[in-house]
Order: C-alpha cells, then structure tokens, then sequence
C-alpha cells in the first residue's frame, strides 16, 4: 500500500459524507463542458472538482478550471493511469468532451516515438543533467560579462545586439527546459 494511501481513502470517505453519495459511473450526473464552474476541469470525459485538490506542483492548475483539460493533461503528464485521477474528487460526466473526438491517445505512432525519444533520454536522466547545468551557468556567465561591459566600457549596439542574443539564449535554452519541469524534480 503507498505511504498516503490511508489519507486518500479518508479525503475520500470525507468528500462522500460531504456530497451525501459515492458518485460511481451509473450515479454521476451529466452536464455540459459549458456548464461546468471554475473550480472543476474535464480530463477523459469525467469532471473532477479542484476545490480541495493539492497539486504537487502548486496552485497553477487551478487556472485551467472550467474546461476540458484532456490533451493538457495527457501532454503534461503522460505516464499517469487513471490511479492518478483517484487523487481528485469526480463529480460528474460531460456529454460534449470535445477532446476525445479531435485526438487520438495512446497511437502505435505515439508508443514508437517514445520509444525512440527514451533511447535517447533515459528514464530518471531526464531532469537537469550535467549539461543542462554546464549551458545554463555558460550563458548566464556570458549574459553578466556582457552586463559588465555595458556598465563599465559603456554601451554600443554591438554590444546591445551581443547582450539580446545573451538573454535570448538563456530564454531559448535554460528557461525554456525549466518550464517543462525538466530542470529539477523538486517543485519549486
């Protein structure tokens, strides 16, 4: 049994004594995606209540509330099964889940591809390896050279358009893998 496991049967049995019924796939009411309220999102044609959900990675997921969240959710989080899903309270289905007519999951193209992709990142490799590290203080280091310069021998558009170039890498590059989750597997 996971460490936590007792405390979501009991988030479980609180949010049932609450609803006053356990919402099983017959019980659950049906609704429209238009219908829903901010605080609930739509993942796989189900509506889960964000009320009371504590995402490891903050209060950003709240933003998505009141819309089909499916192709979000299955990019972002691609190896979780529906045992992930338990962790939030289902409240209802929708009829009209548009996403689940506009794409397709789990494709032979998309299993061959991340396949190809861990033959190339392997698995537990995939946060902030060496060179991620090695590009991230490279460019910073050249990005507070440059600032130096521009303070201390004054400014000039080359060196204006060497400095944009600086901070483009560190966009392109560090922040742009670090907004993906692939810097660290802390959630700062």
């Amino acid at each position: 049994m996971a460490p936590n496991a007792d405390l979501r049967m009991r988030k479980k049995a609180s949010a049932i004594a609450e609803d006053g019924m356990d919402h099983d796939e017959a019980t659950q009411p049906t609704t429209s995606v238009k219908n829903l309220k901010g605080n609930e999102v739509v993942i796989d044609s189900t509506v889960y209540d964000l009320t009371d959900f504590e995402h490891p990675g903050g209060d950003s997921v709240k933003l998505f509330g009141g819309n089909d969240v499916t192709v979000q959710y299955k990019m972002i989080h691609p190896y979780h099964t529906s045992k992930h899903l338990e962790k939030m309270r289902a409240v209802g289905k929708v009829s009209d889940a548009q996403s689940t007519k506009d794409y397709v999951f789990d494709t032979p193209f998309e299993r061959e591809m991340k396949r190809e992709v861990f033959k190339i990142v392997r698995r537990g490799r995939e946060f902030g390896t060496w060179g991620f590290f090695f590009r991230a203080f490279m460019y910073i280091g050249i990005m507070a050279t440059l600032q130096y310069l521009w303070v201390t021998v004054g400014p000039s558009w080359t060196l204006a358009l060497c400095l944009g170039v600086s901070q483009a890498s560190i966009g392109l590059n560090v922040q742009h893998d670090a907004n993906h989750g692939a810097a660290s597997k802390k959630a700062w």
